[in-house]
């Protein structure tokens, strides 16, 4: 991603990228965000200027996430404004749209100053030279924020020890410690991992439950203790895992099973599971960890779809004929990356890469 303006006119705002290459336009996820398939998300323009590709937002009577929480934030603030966060995360996974391209940082979250409603920017790119990881944006969240020193601190130092207790994240785990620190009981008999695709199976009971408050101070830059403790409460959230023998736990390993990555074959509808961090395709049987063996458009050692630290390319290895990113021909021997949802094509065979 290019270079990044904010124009800020009374109170509106014009949000102004500008793409670099290899960065392209993603319209599918364009045409999502226009057509209101994922509700929070702000509308997008892209113009092309001498300069290259633009893409615009424009935000009015919006106030920021930075100008929110610029004061002293309290626990209702901070929960409710989350879990609206986390809803829109949910919303582009269960929508296949890239959640690293969500613009998850103080100056891209607005907010209705009267409802309090959260709206995000989304940029439909393909591959995001600069983009954000949700988990890392929720775990720093609360090391920017001074707390109400009229609470009882306990939530915040809960919050802090979840991220270290927790790997890797998951979103739909996420909300559920989420519900539980707000005062919920969520109740799961089943769980759709963070990434999975297809419609979601889950059987969910969310009631009230009886929450505690206090009187403590707490800012977490300034507390050197209790950071690690976790609240002892009366709401108990099924499927999470005890932390220093504070919070009931049920179902510990439930929503950690590990999930690959994995490629759908147009033609003939096969799964294919990557399962290692470097995944060969080409028809050389001894060389590749996926054989093409009824096309020989494809080349010996074609491409290969790489994993690391949670993210994925592919680069393609001089092939004959060969290898494009949704529609678009890729340079030799350089990585490109790519999200759930990702047409790819060797040749002119044809998959679709899926998280």
């Amino acid at each position: 991603m290019g270079k990044t303006t904010v124009e800020q006119n009374k109170n509106e705002y014009t949000v102004i990228n500008r793409l670099t290459y290899p960065e392209a336009i993603n319209e599918r996820e364009l045409r999502a965000i226009a057509g209101g398939v994922v509700e929070g998300l702000i509308p997008v323009t892209t113009e092309q200027s001498n300069k290259g590709i633009l893409m615009k937002s424009m935000v009015e009577d919006r106030m920021t996430l930075q100008s929110y929480f610029s004061s002293v934030v309290n626990k209702k603030m901070f929960l409710d404004t989350l879990i609206q966060l986390v809803a829109v995360v949910k919303e582009c996974e269960k929508n296949l749209m890239n959640g690293n391209n969500l613009m998850l940082d103080w100056d891209s979250i607005f907010l209705d100053p009267r409802t309090k409603k959260v709206t995000c920017l989304f940029w439909p790119i393909v591959n995001n030279q600069h983009t954000i990881v949700p988990a890392e944006f929720f775990r720093d969240l609360p090391f920017r924020v001074v707390f109400s020193k009229h609470e009882d601190p306990e939530y915040v130092s809960a919050y802090i020890s979840y991220f270290r207790c927790h790997a890797p994240f998951s979103i739909h785990h996420f909300e559920k410690f989420i519900l539980g620190l707000m005062g919920k009981i969520v109740e799961n008999k089943s769980h759709i991992p963070s990434g999975s695709t297809g419609p979601e199976s889950q059987v969910a009971r969310v009631e009230e439950a009886k929450g505690t408050t206090g009187n403590v101070a707490y800012n977490p830059l300034a507390n050197s203790e209790g950071v690690e403790k976790v609240p002892v409460s009366e709401t108990t959230v099924l499927g999470m895992v005890e932390v220093d023998g504070g919070t009931t736990v049920l179902g510990a390993d439930l929503f950690e099973e590990p999930a690959f990555p994995y490629l759908v074959r147009e033609k003939t509808q096969e799964t294919i599971r990557i399962n290692q961090p470097s995944f060969r395709i080409g028809k050389e049987r001894n060389d590749c960890d996926y054989v093409v063996a009824d096309n020989n458009a494809v080349s010996r050692n074609h491409a290969d779809i790489l994993t690391r630290n949670r993210r994925y390319y592919i680069v393609d290895n001089r092939s004959t004929n060969k290898t494009f990113v949704d529609g678009r021909v890729i340079p030799v021997e350089k990585e490109i990356e790519i999200f759930s949802g990702t047409k790819l094509r060797l040749a002119n065979e044809d998959f679709v890469f899926y998280i």
